[in-house]
């Protein structure tokens, strides 16, 4: 299962539906100190407005989505990486594009405790992270170490820029974590 903490997910998409995340079963999470709970049939976590729907308003996370699992061979838009890729949404960008390392945080725990109360049906392996903060973060490197714990590979944009990240860099991707992969063509 790949989390893509991004600005959402259109859920609905011919070429994404059959592989975005439904909740088998009605769940509760406790994000920033307040229980959650969400039903049945739910496909991700908004961790702006803290409720069980991350539809997409943005686009950006349901282009990234489209990359990772897009559905194949059925005469529809594109064609994923992997045609059968688990997509578990998280969003945290709203429609300007805009998202906070707050809100980064609270998304990267609802990945890691949905994992711990589905397993298999949500088994987060992958975290796409395919956005990046300017200024470093303690609680938001304290979140990636959580992921690590979890067993979670987080793949980060490094930016588009041609910047050298070792000099200058962007967050998550410039952290010293084992568990972070850092991609510079990722960013769109």
């Amino acid at each position: 299962m790949v989390a893509l903490i991004d600005s959402g997910l259109d859920y609905n998409h011919p070429d994404l539906f059959d592989n975005v995340w439904s909740a088998p079963a009605p769940f509760t999470v406790n994000i920033a100190g307040r229980d959650i709970t969400c039903p049945a049939g739910t496909h991700g976590f908004n961790a702006i407005a803290l409720t069980c729907d991350p539809m997409d308003d943005f686009g950006h996370g349901t282009a990234m989505a489209g990359i990772i699992g897009a559905s194949g061979n059925n005469g529809t838009g594109v064609s994923g990486v992997n045609w059968t890729a688990g997509l578990l949404p998280i969003k945290f960008i709203d429609a300007a594009g805009v998202g906070s390392y707050g809100d980064a945080i609270r998304a990267i725990d609802f990945a890691i405790q949905i994992s711990d109360v589905f397993g298999g049906p949500a088994n987060v392996r992958v975290i796409l992270a395919s956005w990046r903060g300017m200024a470093p973060s303690v609680a938001l490197a304290d979140a990636v170490e959580r992921a690590n714990a979890h067993d979670m590979l987080l793949v980060a944009a490094a930016g588009n820029d041609g910047v050298d990240i070792d000099t200058a860099p962007v967050y998550p991707a410039g952290f010293d974590s084992t568990n972070v992969l850092a991609n510079p063509s990722l960013l769109i």
